[in-house]
């Protein structure tokens, strides 16, 4: 906890210094034009649209609408007058600021502030509630797109990894539906039914596991979960036959 408190309070000095710099100055600064300033935010936004939209990641429809969006602010701003110039403040004023601001954060901090907060482990809990929000946005997003295989296998990879395979099969089966030829799409997906059904892979998640081996026969994980099938079975000789497979596509010696 002191250590925290001397990285904060030397963070607080550095920024302080650099905001108090130019008003320390005797000399006047003319601010920015406000329309120039909202110009350029429209002008990065629209950029981030159009690489969005490249890169595939974007739906055409979400796309116009957001520009849409975009350029009405644009217009509306531009029926604004402009605001009057602004003139640096006094070394009076520039010092009472500084006095002011660390006190003003350490009333803030002590009155909603949450020091457990610095617990490693509460930080644990915060980025997973983080991560489940993020996962639940694309789902939502899914559900207004449900043609992005690239998403629904995102959101597939994701469920599994939080342990929800009920829910990664049924994504993953949304994206094998519509790329119905991805080897190793299928054998995520015979993966995590697999998980969802009690660990084991007899059935449906070997079916899928078979399937991707036949159109790519040397997929590692396909061969690895067909293995185990047969394992499972007791099924000796095919769950070496298919793990030998393996021995050429990997690192001598792995």
């Amino acid at each position: 906890m002191t250590l925290f408190w001397l990285i904060g309070a030397a963070a607080a000095a550095a920024v302080l210094a650099w905001v108090l710099r130019p008003l320390l100055s005797r000399r006047h600064v003319q601010a920015p034009s406000r329309a120039a300033a909202n110009v350029a935010v429209y002008r990065d936004q629209l950029r981030e649209l159009d690489a969005d939209l490249a890169a595939g990641t974007l739906a055409r429809e979400d796309y116009e609408r957001a520009r849409a969006e975009i350029e009405a602010r644009a217009l509306q701003d531009a029926g604004q007058p402009e605001s009057e110039p602004a003139r640096a403040p006094g070394r009076r004023a520039a010092w009472a600021l500084g006095a002011a601001m660390p006190l003003a954060a350490l009333a803030l901090y002590f009155l909603v502030g949450n020091p457990s907060a610095i617990d490693p482990e509460a930080e644990r809990h915060a980025s997973a509630a983080q991560v489940e929000a993020m996962v639940e946005s694309l789902a939502a997003r899914l559900r207004e797109n449900p043609d992005d295989v690239n998403g629904w296998k995102l959101l597939g990879r994701s469920y599994g990894v939080m342990g929800r395979y009920d829910a990664a099969a049924d994504a993953y089966a949304k994206a094998a539906l519509r790329a119905p030829r991805d080897a190793q799409l299928l054998a995520d997906f015979a993966d995590v039914l697999a998980m969802a059904r009690g660990q084991s892979l007899q059935g449906e998640p070997e079916k899928l596991a078979l399937r991707a081996l036949e159109i790519e026969p040397g997929n590692l994980k396909a061969l690895a979960l067909a293995g185990s099938a047969a394992f499972e079975r007791k099924d000796y000789a095919g769950a070496a036959a298919h793990w030998e497979r393996m021995l050429a596509h990997v690192e001598p010696g792995s």
